[in-house]
């Protein structure tokens, strides 16, 4: 699962929020494009914590550290298999919990 010590060695990061008056001018995203390399350290900060409080918070029922994992190790197949497993609408998905 990721890096089992991933939280320890990376800081958090997230991407940055567009600003609102750009935002208000149009439909696009509410976050700037993350770059592929920092997607993956994050997703490798999972902790395979053995009780994953993730699955019970995601409302769309998300598999996280599984899909965590795939992101981790560059199987970007498996990853969106393992979300369209979980729900059909993947493309509420990255809009309702960023």
């Amino acid at each position: 699962m990721g890096e089992a010590t991933g939280f320890l060695k990376w800081d958090r990061e997230t991407p940055t929020r567009r600003a609102v008056p750009v935002r208000l001018k149009d439909w696009k995203e509410v976050y700037d494009d993350f770059p592929e390399d920092h997607l993956r350290t994050q997703a490798g900060r999972c902790m395979d914590c053995g009780i994953p409080f993730c699955n019970n918070g995601c409302p769309l029922g998300n598999l996280i550290p599984d899909w965590n994992d795939f992101v981790y190790r560059e199987h970007w197949r498996d990853a969106i298999d393992r979300l369209h497993a979980a729900n059909r609408p993947v493309c509420s998905a990255s809009t309702a919990t960023p």
